[in-house]
């Protein structure tokens, strides 16, 4: 599955991400300082009154307690339901603070706050001071917010925009150098491989594109080399080669009187010759993809493939495999230099890779299918003159052949299936 991600996506993504959670934490925050404000204050409120108790006891504190919205609960029992509900007498302890809220969901304004500083009495008995602010005291600082929320989301919507702006300019200075490398990148081929590497700004995208300059460099070496080998290979591998036939051919015209037993050889030795060259031409061709092109001919296959079986017949001494074969009369206009160095190589593999048992050859139509059943030796050998699996599909590919293989552990099948226009 191909994953198309933008680089540039993606960081927007970060950043705004980043931000929208950074507003969101710092409105919870500020909100949550309102409360630890009070929480705080009310505290060293409630320390100033425990002062004042044990100076002056409670009676005369009591009465001026209305100018802190403060309660006194000489015992426990005294408390709220709701302040023991949340805190049993267990849980308070003197000198601490505790505070609680009541509201629906988490994110509500509160509809109450309690707030419950335990104290020791001179009689050694525990007495709690309670502030209590409920909606008569927290709305009209819920009106004060709501008065100020649209001045609020003004500064709100500039903060934003301000922040949109900066983040879209760093994604646009970071995207400029990128996509210069990109289109840098998409220009780049062999001949301007000799042109300096340009300078993207940013050391890491320098250091990236060196070393796609480097790395092509260093291909383009390597399929120099090669092409240099092949413009070699070429000429070294044909001059031999037209040695073998012309010699083989000047043979078979001088040597008139040549036993039968010497005349089958030399006909090996002048097909053999054949394929050499027609092998010679097609690997260049396919390594090279030059503008070598096989010439079309009109030939009989199934007499192909019966000379194919017996000039291999060498790969079966001393092994028990049979052949059989069911070729129909077939005559096609196909690429012969081809159609032979490819069917001769499928027949080469199935005689060297069968132990025993049998090899079935069937030509049907457009369609030909090698089956070798038996004992299959395991491994493949690059000796002798085949082609190999894989320039068999290339060869395949090219002329739009369909090639298909199927292995057991017991038997081998492949179907070769020719461009059946050609046919008659």
């Amino acid at each position: 599955m191909k994953i198309n991600q933008s680089l540039l996506r993606i960081v927007l993504a970060f950043i705004s991400s980043a931000i929208l959670i950074l507003i969101l934490g710092y409105s919870l925050l500020a909100k949550s300082f309102y409360f630890w404000g009070m929480d705080n204050s009310l505290s060293i409120y409630s320390a100033h009154i425990q002062k004042l108790i044990s100076q002056q006891g409670f009676d005369p504190i009591e009465a001026k307690l209305d100018i802190f919205n403060a309660q006194i609960y000489r015992h426990y029992q005294d408390l709220p339901d709701i302040i023991k509900h949340n805190f049993s007498q267990a849980d308070l302890q003197a000198q601490e603070h505790y505070s609680f809220e009541i509201k629906n969901k988490w994110y509500d304004f509160p509809e109450a706050a309690y707030f419950v500083h335990p104290a020791i009495a001179q009689s050694g008995d525990m007495y709690f001071i309670v502030n209590k602010f409920d909606d008569q005291y927290l709305q009209p600082e819920v009106d004060k917010i709501e008065a100020n929320m649209p001045s609020i989301w003004v500064v709100s919507a500039i903060t934003i925009i301000i922040l949109l702006i900066l983040v879209l300019s760093l994604a646009g200075y970071i995207a400029r150098p990128v996509n210069k490398l990109h289109h840098w990148a998409q220009q780049l081929t062999l001949k301007t491989l000799a042109d300096p590497v340009p300078l993207f700004g940013f050391r890491e995208l320098d250091e990236l594109a060196e070393k796609i300059h480097t790395n092509l460099q260093s291909i383009e070496k390597t399929l120099s080399r090669e092409s240099q080998f092949l413009q070699h290979a070429s000429h070294e591998l044909r001059t031999p080669i037209a040695v073998i036939l012309s010699n083989a051919s000047l043979m078979d015209h001088l040597w008139h009187a040549a036993p039968p037993a010497c005349q089958k050889p030399l006909d090996r030795i002048t097909r053999a010759g054949l394929t050499m060259s027609h092998l010679t031409e097609t690997l260049l061709w396919l390594t090279r993809n030059t503008a070598y092109h096989p010439t079309i001919e009109t030939f009989r296959i199934d007499q192909l493939i019966v000379d194919l079986i017996e000039e291999h017949q060498y790969l079966l001494k001393g092994k028990s495999v049979e052949i059989e074969f069911e070729l129909n009369e077939i005559t096609a206009q196909l690429p012969k230099v081809l159609v032979r160095i490819t069917v001769a190589n499928l027949i080469r593999n199935a005689m060297q890779h069968t132990d025993s048992g049998y090899i079935n050859i069937q030509l049907i139509g457009d369609k030909l299918v090698i089956t070798n059943n038996g004992s299959l030796l395991t491994g493949e050998t690059n000796d002798g003159f085949g082609l190999g699996i894989k320039l068999v599909r290339q060869v395949c590919d090219n002329q739009d052949w369909h090639y298909h293989q199927s292995t057991t552990e017991k038997s081998c099948r492949v179907e070769l299936i020719f461009s059946s226009h050609q046919f008659r």
